[in-house]
């Protein structure tokens, strides 16, 4: 096995499954914390705000379709507005993961 074609092919590929994972764990826990006690989403939003600004900047960006949704579902927005901000980023996360998809291939 060439080890550059491992680190070319195999790193990549290992670093989308995982990216997947991850999002799919991050819209199911958004999805619970919908139906089962909204209250979360309010405490997961405080939770972040009360962080130190850098460490807020962190997670913004780890976790930026999260902390999106969590701005769109603390917003004083009209209801068809959220949803069909919901609807954008389930979107973008479905067209960005069938990209890391092909780029599996």
């Amino acid at each position: 096995m060439n080890g550059s074609s491992f680190w070319s092919d195999t790193v990549p590929r290992a670093i989308s499954i995982y990216a997947i994972v991850i999002f799919v764990v991050l819209w199911v826990g958004f999805a619970v914390a919908l139906f089962v006690n909204r209250g979360w989403l309010d405490l997961l939003w405080n939770w972040v705000h009360a962080l130190p600004a850098v460490m807020e900047v962190i997670v913004w960006v780890l976790f930026l379709p999260i902390m999106v949704l969590l701005w769109i579902w603390e917003s004083s927005w009209p209801a068809l507005m959220r949803l069909l901000g919901f609807a954008g980023l389930v979107a973008w996360t479905l067209l960005a993961v069938s990209g890391l998809a092909r780029a599996m291939r």
